[in-house]
């Protein structure tokens, strides 16, 4: 897993079609702009763990939410 340090106008990219970019930041919150394929999936986390799901990806650097 890759971990940054960015400033607001930063922007990272994977392969030669997906854009993350890096806007604001307000206290706790980031606001971040993604330009990616429109037939890529894209879903918050916030929606994956409601309903008790984790991408396989994380599941070696997350433990399992008490309940």
């Amino acid at each position: 897993m890759l971990s940054l340090s960015v400033q607001p106008g930063d922007y990272i990219t994977i392969g030669p079609d997906i854009v993350i970019q890096f806007h604001t930041q307000k206290g706790k919150l980031t606001r971040i702009a993604i330009e990616a394929p429109k037939d890529l999936t894209i879903t918050r986390s916030k929606f994956l763990e409601e309903s008790g799901q984790t991408p396989d990806c994380l599941k070696k650097f997350r433990k399992p939410a008490e309940k």
